[in-house]
């Protein structure tokens, strides 16, 4: 047979957990069409000796959406630089779809610093379609999120019906932040009724823990009796313990997810392979100030009574100025790359005040790197069996040199870090490390026919040399992409070859069906 594509005598890992094993791949459409010894025909041949051919990786907490980038970087180079096919939009309580009103809109720019875009959809079915008319790098998936749902409704009963329609059309699930949403009696009854509206179309449901710090415990066990009443599919999004009075509660928060899988939850968490979280500076006010929309929470910054107050609270926390690096601002591009203690120290004032003041003067899009994790944890972590590895990141590419913010490095190298640098580093079997990046995000996100390499699969294709295969981005330098990629096929096209972008989109947005 002739194929489009022949990927000749590499080693195939295959996402499922199997060993490596060498074989040819052939690709025909856009599909897999055989594995095996295949002979040499093919339009194009690709010699893959002593190379790793497996599938495409899948990101399951990408902000490519609520950052802007999805637009303004529609290539996604970043991502596909580093063996990324597959991105699912939609986390931490935030989607681009469904809208009904602007109002959603304007709590989408304290997230990102970039131009905002112009939204002429209104249901996913909308958005899926202007995504396919406009043209991604990427494939793309989408959830629903929680706090764009009640900010297009009125009611309860509107938010079930928007989710139902939403997930007709081809969503993929619900997530929730609940760093913005309190768990009060009237949000878990709501989110329980919601609950079962994405169990019943058997999606996916993604959590963003109110606090991941000296609380990760208690709300831990809150989310855990939610997501075990309504028996849904669920995964943490970016699980980890923020700061040293939390580092000593991981362990035993992974054997509490441990102990609920034995109970017969099908409950799984991502985990990013960096010592530094990328964060809003926003989450560093007290819960209750952060509660509603952007305008609330300015209006609560702008009010000298309730300034004090968020103040105080601030005072009482264990801040660590200088652990605190400003990675982007929407106006005073100035501090960027600056830490927070140094930002205090220029400006005369207490760090918990430069927090108010920033947040101010940006119309709160001020995003942070602060190092406040355990390496030991992080290991932890990765060494589990229901762990995926994603990025929390956004896709770029290097013509996004000219906002002057920074990008977190794992936006340009979580997954070539994990596989090349740390699961080695930790003696993970490179079978076991694979399917952390493909197998499993598939199988959470409930996708058949893509994060593997069988017959009939759909022709997502990484080639990679092992030994080369690294991150390069840095904190400081972190626009830069990651090396030892031979070939990244999306879709059935090539899309990368010997390691250089063809400059062509061959992503698809992915309905669930």
């Amino acid at each position: 047979m002739a194929y489009a594509i022949l990927i000749k005598n590499g080693l195939v890992i295959d996402g499922t957990g199997t060993p490596p094993y060498q074989a040819d791949v052939g690709i025909l459409g856009k599909r897999i069409s055989d594995i095996g010894k295949l002979g040499d025909t093919g339009e194009i041949v690709i010699d893959a000796t002593n190379q790793y051919v497996t599938p495409g990786f899948i990101d399951l907490t990408s902000h490519s959406d609520t950052y802007g980038t999805l637009f303004a970087s529609p290539m996604q180079e970043s991502l596909l630089m580093q063996g990324i096919t597959t991105v699912v939009i939609g986390n931490c309580g935030y989607s681009l779809a469904p809208i009904t009103s602007s109002a959603p809109l304007e709590d989408l720019k304290r997230w990102t610093t970039i131009s905002p875009f112009n939204i002429d959809w209104g249901s996913v079915d909308e958005f899926y379609a202007t995504l396919k008319q406009f043209g991604v790098g990427v494939n793309v998936a989408t959830l629903v999120g929680h706090e764009t749902l009640k900010k297009n409704t009125t009611s309860t009963e509107e938010q079930l019906l928007l989710l139902a329609r939403s997930l007709e059309e081809g969503a993929w699930g619900l997530s929730s932040n609940f760093s913005f949403a309190n768990l009060s009696l009237k949000t878990k009854e709501e989110i329980q009724e919601l609950l079962k509206i994405v169990a019943q179309y058997k999606g996916l449901y993604k959590v963003h823990l109110g606090d991941e710090g000296q609380n990760l415990l208690p709300e831990l066990a809150e989310v855990l009796a939610l997501v075990r009443a309504a028996g849904v599919r669920t995964t943490i999004s970016h699980f980890k313990a923020i700061g040293r009075k939390a580092w000593k509660d991981f362990k035993r928060a992974l054997l509490m997810l441990d102990r609920a899988r034995q109970e017969g939850l099908d409950i799984t968490f991502d985990i990013f392979p960096y010592l530094r979280t990328g964060s809003m500076l926003l989450s560093f006010l007290p819960p209750w100030a952060r509660e509603g929309d952007s305008a609330m929470i300015l209006n609560r910054l702008m009010n000298p009574q309730t300034y004090q107050f968020i103040l105080k609270d601030l005072e009482r926390m264990t801040l660590r100025p200088e652990r605190i690096l400003i990675a982007s601002a929407q106006y005073q591009k100035i501090h960027v790359g600056k830490t927070l203690g140094r930002i205090a120290q220029d400006l005369g004032i207490s760090p918990e005040s430069a927090i108010l003041e920033l947040l101010r003067a940006n119309n709160l899009a001020v995003n942070i790197f602060g190092k406040t994790l355990k390496s030991q944890n992080i290991i932890d972590g990765l060494l589990e069996h229901a762990a995926i590895i994603a990025s929390d990141g956004a896709g770029y590419d290097l013509s996004l040199l000219s906002v002057h913010d920074l990008a977190h490095p794992r936006s340009f190298g979580a997954f070539a870090r994990f596989f090349g640098v740390v699961a080695p580093r930790i003696k993970m079997k490179p079978e076991t490390a694979m399917y952390k990046i493909t197998g499993a995000p598939a199988k959470a996100l409930g996708i058949h026919d893509r994060g593997v390499i069988a017959k009939n699969a759909v022709a997502d294709v990484i080639v990679f040399n092992p030994e080369t295969f690294r991150d390069s981005a840095t904190y400081r330098q972190p626009h830069q992409y990651a090396e030892g990629i031979t070939l990244t096929v999306v879709n059935g096209e090539i899309a990368i070859q010997n390691g250089v972008s063809v400059k062509k989109r061959f992503g698809v947005p992915l309905r669930r069906l």
